[in-house]
This record gives structure tokens, C-alpha cells and sequence, in this order.
């Protein structure tokens, strides 16, 4: 056989690549929140912008459809993607295993780079790590297997953030200062980490890498691994059901639709209400987060399921190549969303930070996603991989990928 080698544009999915661009695009919406401003104005609306009117609105609407949302659909496809990676062949025949930790060592050093570089709301790193602790050896489970420890890990998640909130009172209180300065800033802090984003470059990377460890240490541990691992043994799951990759009728994703995105967005409007009933408050909102928390998971079925049923009628036609052209090159356009914003908003780019109020927000998000809609598929026509791909692909198999050659995508019927 062959070295093994990436998978052609003609040999891979395109329904897979269309929900990877959908997600991919709609994790901005709330990403942007912590490009725009400092972290507590992704938590906290009240932190630094007026929280009534359209800001109002901005900020609900990107919460109810948005969050967790997007990140639980891109974990489902990063589980079913082990799964498709596995089958790959070698010269032994047997399954990859190799190449999948090489792969992951990469993601995990690309994301160290995003993290403490770029943006430190990185979300490579936990992907990677996942990749590494726990995600291969579960792909030979069945699938019931998989839904039932998603489930599993998704409660754990959800049974850990509620515990947390119960025993507030007895957390070390320097513990509860540095969550409420996170969680619920003074105007004297929000100033103070405003005034940290206007710095020079040097200084922003600086005065970030203390809170980026965090978020790969001890985030990781409470809330990444349980709801990404989680989402990402649903994924396998629902691949191994024919579900996720377009191969069930209509009828089924019709149903699947139906049901899970109101459910879903029900339950996270009622997280919102009572968000709004407590202000925000910690250690009072660990309660009413868990609507969100539960309601994406239906809301992230339900997202792909709405997307496969327009994709089995054909009723994206003008966006289905484009969002498959961002969903191929998810890793760059991963990338420069966090390049733009960084360059936009940053004291070392345009320093536009807190300029952007939530509506404000999401008129730059729309430019960024109108733009990489453009770009990537013009990209995609010129060459084989995104540039970031490119890079991790050669790293992968240890030997240069030409960047030109195949760049056709797949007819719909091979789909």
C-alpha cells in the first residue's frame, strides 16, 4: 500500500464538512463576547455595556442559540471524526493509532500556540487532550455504549458545576474573589483589564498566560472535559447510527429537528429568565446555568439535524459548497477569527476594545463570516488544503503535503 496520506476533497463528506462550517461560524457569536471585551463581559452582561435594548437582545439571542450550542455540534463532528480517522488504511491494515496521537500532539502544540500567542480562549487544547486521554480507545464501543457515557460525562459535568455553586460558602475566599472577579467584576476591575487589552503585544500575551493556564488546568478538569468528551461520544454515537453523516431518512431528521431544537432553545430561554431573575449573580446563576447546559445538548442534535434535512432536499444550494469550504478549512478559519478580532480589537491592532457593545459585536461577526464565506471556497478552488491544514497535515505524516492537485469537492449524489 500506499504511505498513508490526507483524504482527497472527492473522498470526504461533504454533509460532515457543511455542519463543521455551520458550527464553526456560529461559535464566533460567542467568541466574540471575549475578543470584543475582557472575559466577564462573556459571563457577566452587566460588566462594562448597557444591558437593555438591542444590547439586550444581542446578548439573549446569542445565549439561547449560540452558547454551547455550536461548540457541542463541532464536538459531535471531532467525535464522529475519530471514527472516519480510524478507518483510514495502512500498510499494516490495522487501524491508525499512530497517526491519530501524532495528529493530536500537533493540535495540542497548534492550540498551545493559539492560546498563549493569539486568543486565550483557545478550544484546541482541550480537543487534543481529549483526543488523547480517552476519545480513541472508546471507538470501538457500540454505539449505545457511547450515547450511555455521554451521558454519563455530561451529568458528571453538570453534577460538578452544581456542587460547585452549593459549596460557595465554604471555597477558600481567595478562590471566591478570583471567580467573582471573573464571574462578577467591580467597575475598578473591568477598567483595570480593559486597560490590559489596550497594551502593547508583548504585555496583552504576558498579562494573559496566567489565566490561559487556568483554562487548560483547571477548567479543563470541571467543564472541558466532561461536556466536550461528552459531546464528542454523542458524536460517535450518532455516526455509528447513521445519523450524523446524512444516511438516515428524512422523515428521521425531520422528527429530530422538531423535537430537539424548541426543547432545546426552550430550555435555554428558561436558563436566561432565571439568569436575568438573579442577575447573574454567583453563586446563584450555577443553578440556572444548568437549563443552558442540558438544553444545548438538544439544541446541538437538533442543529445538525435540521441541517442534513436541507441538505437531503437541497435547499441550501447557494450556501451548501460554502459552508463546506469553511468546514474543510475549520482549522484556519478557526485561526484567523481569533487573528481578525485580535488585530481589531487589541492594543496592539486597532484597539477597539469595549467600542463593541453586544449588538455592536455581532455586526463584526456577521463581516467575519460573510468574509471567510468568500474567501475559503476561493481558497479551495486554487488549492488542496487551508494553510493551517497544510501545516498540520505535513506535520502528521512527516513529510510535505503538496498543496496543489486535488481540489475538487464532491457531487451531491456521492455525498
Amino acid at each position: 500500500m500506499a504511505r498513508p496520506s490526507p483524504v482527497s476533497s472527492s473522498e470526504r463528506l461533504e454533509s460532515l464538512d457543511v455542519l463543521r462550517g455551520f458550527a464553526l461560524l456560529g461559535i464566533l457569536a460567542m467568541n466574540i463576547r471575549a475578543m470584543a471585551a475582557p472575559f466577564a463581559a462573556y459571563m457577566y452582561p452587566y460588566a462594562m455595556f448597557d444591558y437593555t435594548g438591542w444590547n439586550r437582545a444581542a446578548y439573549i439571542f446569542t445565549s439561547v442559540v449560540f452558547d454551547l450550542k455550536m461548540m457541542g455540534l463541532f464536538s459531535m463532528l471531532f467525535g464522529g471524526g475519530v471514527l472516519l480517522y480510524a478507518g483510514k488504511g495502512t500498510t499494516t491494515g490495522k487501524p491508525p493509532r499512530g497517526l491519530w496521537f501524532r495528529r493530536m500532539f500537533w493540535l495540542l502544540l497548534i492550540g498551545l500556540v493559539h492560546a498563549y500567542l493569539i486568543w486565550d480562549g483557545d478550544i484546541l487544547v482541550p480537543y487534543a487532550l481529549c483526543g488523547i486521554l480517552f476519545v480513541w480507545w472508546a471507538r470501538r464501543l457500540p454505539a449505545w455504549a457511547l450515547a450511555t457515557a455521554a451521558v454519563l460525562m455530561l451529568a458528571i459535568g453538570a453534577a460538578l458545576s452544581v456542587m460547585h455553586g452549593l459549596t460557595w460558602d465554604s471555597t477558600p475566599e481567595d478562590t471566591r474573589n478570583a471567580e467573582l472577579e471573573m464571574y462578577m467584576p467591580t467597575p475598578a476591575q473591568v477598567q483595570e483589564a480593559v486597560g490590559a487589552m489596550h497594551g502593547g503585544y508583548l504585555e496583552v500575551v504576558t498579562e494573559r498566560a496566567p489565566g490561559t493556564f487556568m483554562i487548560q488546568s483547571i477548567y479543563f478538569l470541571f467543564f472541558f472535559l466532561w461536556r466536550c468528551g461528552g459531546m464528542m461520544l454523542l458524536g460517535m454515537a450518532l455516526l455509528k447510527w447513521g445519523f450524523l453523516d446524512g444516511r438516515r431518512s428524512a422523515a428521521t431528521y425531520a422528527r429530530a429537528a422538531v423535537v430537539c431544537i424548541p426543547l432545546g432553545l426552550t430550555l435555554a430561554g428558561w436558563g436566561v429568565v432565571e439568569l436575568e431573575r438573579v442577575r447573574y449573580a454567583m453563586p446563584e446563576r450555577t443553578i440556572p446555568d444548568i437549563w443552558n447546559y442540558v438544553g444545548a445538548v438538544f439544541a446541538s442534535v437538533g442543529y445538525a439535524a435540521a441541517l442534513l434535512l436541507l441538505l437531503e432536499y437541497d435547499l441550501v444550494r447557494s450556501l451548501r459548497g460554502r459552508l463546506a469550504s469553511v468546514g474543510q478549512m475549520a482549522l484556519s478559519n478557526y485561526l484567523l477569527q481569533s487573528t481578525i478580532a485580535s488585530i481589531i480589537f487589541l492594543g496592539w491592532g486597532f484597539d477597539f476594545v469595549g467600542r463593541a457593545d453586544y449588538a455592536g459585536q455581532l455586526l463584526v461577526c456577521a463581516a467575519i463570516w460573510l468574509f471567510q464565506l468568500a474567501v475559503s471556497p476561493w481558497w479551495l478552488a486554487r488549492y488542496r488544503f487551508g494553510p493551517a491544514e497544510w501545516v498540520w497535515r505535513s506535520l502528521t505524516y512527516w513529510h510535505r503535503q503538496p498543496m496543489r492537485g486535488d481540489t475538487r469537492r464532491p457531487t451531491p449524489a456521492a455525498v
